[in-house]
């Protein structure tokens, strides 16, 4: 089910304190709304009131290495996915015309 320190808000906080830590992180939000069953908003204020903070997430970095195609337009980290057509032909008119 759920961790011990999950079951109450003043459990939690006893659980930071005694591990030295005075921040807690988004998992840890989640974790305790869904224990008891409450909006992660109401919850991030109620520990911010004890003077605990949310930690900040990590940006992931993409790193391109010598292998790394220059134009990854259409595939790699930085590619846009492409779906379907661009559509000229509905703004064209053509597409109800038959050859």
């Amino acid at each position: 089910m759920f961790d011990p320190e999950h079951e109450s808000i003043e459990g939690f906080v006893e659980y930071l304190l005694d591990e030295d830590r005075s921040e807690f992180t988004h998992e840890d939000l989640q974790q305790l709304a869904h224990a008891l069953k409450r909006s992660t908003q109401g919850i991030r204020k109620e520990l911010e009131s004890w003077g605990l903070k949310l930690t900040l997430r990590q940006h992931e970095q993409h790193v391109r290495g010598i292998n790394t195609s220059s134009n990854d337009r259409f595939w790699g980290p930085g590619s846009s996915k492409m779906h379907g057509g661009s559509g000229w032909e509905q703004v064209l008119g053509f597409a109800g015309q038959k050859g």
